[in-house]
Formats: C-alpha cells, sequence, structure tokens
C-alpha cells in the first residue's frame, strides 16, 4: 500500500526532525540571542511535520479499511509488513533519543518539564494505533478465511513492542504452513 508506505517515511521524517529540532533551536538560540525567529521557524516546521505523520497516518488507516472492505489481503498484507516490520528501527531509535533528550530537558528543568513527557509518548503511541488499525484488519481477514489467528494478536497490534512480537509471530506460521 502506497499510503502506509507514505506514513512510514513520515515516521522517519518525524524522527529527523525530532532531533534536529532541538539541536536547531540550542544551536540558533546560542550566543545571547536567545528566542528568535529563526528557532520559532524550526519549531513550527517541526509542528507541520507531526500534523502531517498524523494526517498519513489516518490516511493509511482509511486506506486499510478500504482494503478490508474490498477483500484485498494481499494489499493488507504489505501494508501491515511495511508498517509493522519497517518501523522497528525508527521505534528503536525514537526510543533512545526520546529518553535521552527528555532525561536531559527534565533534569535542566529540575523536573518542571516532567509535564510535558506525555506528549511524545501519546504522538508515538498513536503512531502504533494507526499501524496497527491496518494489522488489526489482516488479522480479521484471516479469521474470516478460516486461518487461525487468535483474538489476541489483534489486540497486540496496538499495544507497542507486543505488535512487532505477534506480527512475527503471525508471519512465521503462514510461512510454515
Amino acid at each position: 500500500m502506497k499510503t502506509a508506505k507514505l506514513f512510514l517515511a513520515g515516521m522517519y521524517l518525524h524522527l529527523v526532525l525530532s532531533v534536529a529540532a532541538p539541536i536547531g533551536i540550542l544551536y540558533l538560540g546560542w550566543g545571547g540571542a536567545g528566542w528568535n525567529r529563526s528557532n520559532g521557524s524550526l519549531l513550527l516546521v517541526y509542528l507541520l511535520a507531526v500534523g502531517l505523520v498524523q494526517l498519513l497516518g489516518w490516511t493509511s488507516a482509511g486506506a486499510s479499511i478500504l482494503a478490508y472492505r474490498r477483500n484485498d489481503t494481499a494489499r493488507l498484507l504489505s501494508g501491515w509488513r511495511a508498517l509493522k516490520l519497517g518501523a522497528i528501527p525508527f521505534y528503536i531509535l525514537n526510543f533512545l533519543w526520546s529518553v535521552l533528550v527528555w532525561g536531559a530537558l527534565v533534569t535542566a528543568s529540575r523536573g518542571t518539564f516532567i509535564l510535558l513527557v506525555p506528549i511524545p509518548i501519546c504522538l508515538t503511541w498513536l503512531m502504533v494505533v494507526q499501524s496497527g488499525v491496518t494489522g488489526w484488519l489482516y488479522i480479521r481477514c484471516l479469521r474470516e478465511s478460516g486461518e487461525d489467528a487468535a483474538i489476541l494478536h489483534s489486540v497486540c497490534q496496538f499495544i507497542p513492542v507486543l505488535d512487532v512480537l505477534s506480527t512475527l509471530l503471525l508471519l512465521r506460521r503462514r510461512r510454515i504452513s
């Protein structure tokens, strides 16, 4: 599915910008200039990219719903593989970068920024949910065609880490049979 691949590319763009924005804001604000137009522009670009990624994610989920209605399991399978397996490096790097940056921000603010920590967690979880829609619908197709796929696999598509483990297990089982 093209929308799934666009969403995956958007996730990586989000990761690049989430690295570039804090570094750029620190660099541009260095030297006593403080908060200026360049910092604001960089933050605006980052926020627009976050919005674009969310839009791509929901568009991908909508395309998965259309593919499910058409009983197009091949498109669902390609989108599911792309979103779950192609995003593994994204989630690892996103986790490591978030722990580093948010740990530094919370420490530097003496705990004040701890109130903002749920924002990136929610953004990442929304990406898991958006990609989980594709997996959930593919598993529904498997169950409707008579294949053995537990309902637990459907639930796991919306839980970080378990979604990838469930995907790997189902793909391995399908390859064996």
